[in-house]
């Protein structure tokens, strides 16, 4: 089974993104509207309209919509305040002053000048300096990647990571991989790598000694594959089943309560190995009340 990326809105008309920002204008009744408001309603990324005008400021123009920036009289109290919500905006802790200028509601340049530097900034504000890098495996983001991806039942958007979808922020993705789009790029070549499967039995994993002459009798283990499943395997079996439970239908993407598990429905314990023919999606209350019954 392949998994593939959602392809871009390449086809997307300049008049049709623009339409949309009028639109939501309209119904927010409205002469301007921010990013967060157009991300919130609108049936595109910004990101996409980033790429294709340059900036959200030319967007507004383009749309006949006004652009509302102030950068006089400013106190060191509101500087703060929007440093903080432009972190809240980003999930992140720490961001550039290039992100901020996408964001932020004043001049980046002026901002860092107030403070002395932009670190002094972000310091300023309860937040860490760009020069502080914090320590993450690849391993523990295409991790959660899965995670959000399982709860959300689809491809996670970048707008999904700012809205908490992720414990990392776009920040983390866009430092290890380059942007998000290439950490789903990765995440979508380490599910699809077939070559570093573990599921095989290997009897010199643990070697006994003998200690005295006449030692009891172990039982022989004539299981093919281990019991434990790893993370492509797990992944590809829920995304197999839609992500939602194989005997009462319940959804993390619908029910957030919900926790989904990977079942041996012949089970181990009887004979069953740990192969994508023989297991399937059981959210937690199914699976508790299936044990180790073959159903």
């Amino acid at each position: 089974m392949e998994f593939k990326l959602n392809d871009y809105h390449r086809n997307i008309s300049d008049d049709e993104l623009i339409s949309d920002v009028v639109r939501i204008a309209t119904m927010l009744e409205k002469n301007t509207i921010t990013i967060e408001e157009y991300d919130k309603y609108g049936n595109y990324n910004h990101t996409t309209y980033n790429r294709r005008f340059g900036s959200w400021k030319m967007v507004l123009k383009t749309a006949g919509l006004e652009y509302c920036k102030r950068n006089f009289h400013i106190t060191n109290e509101e500087y703060v305040e929007d440093l903080q919500r432009v972190s809240k905006l980003l999930m992140a802790d720490s961001f550039s002053a290039t992100e901020y200028s996408k964001y932020g509601n004043y001049d980046k340049g002026k901002l860092s000048k107030r403070f002395n530097g932009w670190n002094n900034a972000l310091l300023a504000a309860g937040l860490v300096s760009t020069d502080f890098k914090k320590s993450i495996d690849d391993t523990e983001l295409l991790n959660d990647i899965e995670r959000a991806w399982i709860k959300l039942g689809r491809q996670p958007t970048s707008t999904d990571i700012k809205n908490g979808a992720s414990k990392y922020s776009l920040n983390s993705y866009s430092r290890h991989f380059g942007s998000w789009r290439k950490a789903l790029e990765a995440f979508v070549e380490y599910i699809n790598d077939d070559t570093v499967e573990t599921t095989e039995n290997t009897d010199n994993e643990t070697e006994e000694k003998i200690i005295v002459t006449k030692a009891i009798p172990k039982t022989i283990d004539t299981h093919k594959t281990k019991r434990d499943i790893n993370l492509r395997l797990r992944f590809k079996v829920m995304q197999r089943d839609k992500f939602k439970c194989c005997m009462c239908g319940a959804s993390p993407a619908t029910d957030p309560s919900v926790v989904l598990h990977i079942d041996h429905i012949k089970p181990w314990s009887k004979g069953g190995e740990t192969v994508i023919e023989n297991l399937q999606t059981l959210c937690s209350k199914c699976n508790l009340g299936k044990s180790d019954l073959e159903l």
